[in-house]
């Protein structure tokens, strides 16, 4: 993945190189704070993306919609496209763990599709999804998740769960940036109206941060010291009256520092979405 140029409005994963080699994450990206560990076997829908050959790296999350398909952020595939279009082989995925870095079951990756509008200046429609060579086993542990094309509006209670890094812890305002979590984590929030998120990111970031679209995008807000932050890109915002994805992880300013946490909105990109899946439909 890679960072915006903008100076605040930043993406949630590990920048690589596309060697594989991880470079220092940016002030803004994503990881989740404030959060718990997932009990085990809980969201079976999450993908962990790694990257690396001998040695594994947490890039980012993704969510199985179907057998053949891990929905994702954009930004996280950027620094993975091969220079004929294909996928690098040092991007890997893990299903059916609690673990990015064990357990489950590796998943080889063949192929992805970009959302046509992807804008990495602006990080807006930041959504791909990843084909896989073989169909993915289901199991007790690896399953499905279905997609809500509803237009959410603020008060959905909702979750997420991934792999990013648990926080940076703050010594007499130096920064120190947590290691990523070998286990899940979940944290709990609830969705906020547009007009209050955009209030909220003008406040936290002193009126630098980007727009928040709101057809393509939709908010949360816990509090401060809980969020998104390094690593937790890509990974599947889910509503928790229906068990439905409402979001992708995209950006977000600065880490659990009191901003809300923006995602792709799916109805946003149900045209992409509905038109991927059905080309991979047996």
């Amino acid at each position: 993945m890679s960072s915006s140029s903008s100076p605040v409005g930043s993406t949630y994963c590990v920048e690589v190189e596309n060697e594989g080699v991880p470079l220092p994450p940016s002030d803004h990206q994503p990881f989740i704070i404030g959060g718990e560990d997932a009990a085990d076997g809980s969201a079976p829908y999450m993908v962990a993306l790694v990257f690396g050959e001998r040695v594994m790296f947490q890039l980012c999350g993704a969510s199985l919609i179907s057998r053949r398909l891990m929905l994702t952020a954009a930004h996280c595939l950027e620094s993975f496209i091969a220079d004929e279009g294909g996928l690098l082989d040092t991007l890997h995925s893990r299903v059916g763990s609690n673990q990015w870095n064990s357990g489950g079951t590796m998943v080889n990756l063949k192929g992805y599709h970009m959302h046509p509008q992807w804008d990495s200046t602006n990080i807006k429609y930041d959504a791909a999804v990843l084909v896989t060579k073989e169909p993915v086993q289901l199991t007790d542990r690896v399953a499905l998740i279905t997609l809500c094309y509803d237009f959410i509006e603020g008060d959905e209670a909702a979750l997420v769960s991934g792999w990013g890094r648990t926080g940076p812890r703050f010594d007499e305002n130096v920064v120190h940036l947590q290691p990523t979590p070998d286990d899940k984590q979940v944290l709990y929030m609830d969705t906020l109206d547009h007009d209050k998120c955009q209030e909220l990111m003008k406040i936290a970031s002193n009126n630098r941060a980007p727009p928040v679209q709101r057809d393509v995008e939709i908010c949360t807000f816990h509090s401060r010291g809980h969020g998104m932050c390094f690593g937790d890109s890509g990974s599947a915002l889910v509503r928790l009256s229906t068990k439905q994805q409402i979001g992708i992880v995209s950006w977000g300013y600065d880490c659990a520092a009191g901003a809300p946490d923006v995602y792709v909105r799916i109805l946003g990109v149900k045209d992409f979405l509905e038109f991927t899946i059905a080309l991979y439909e047996d």
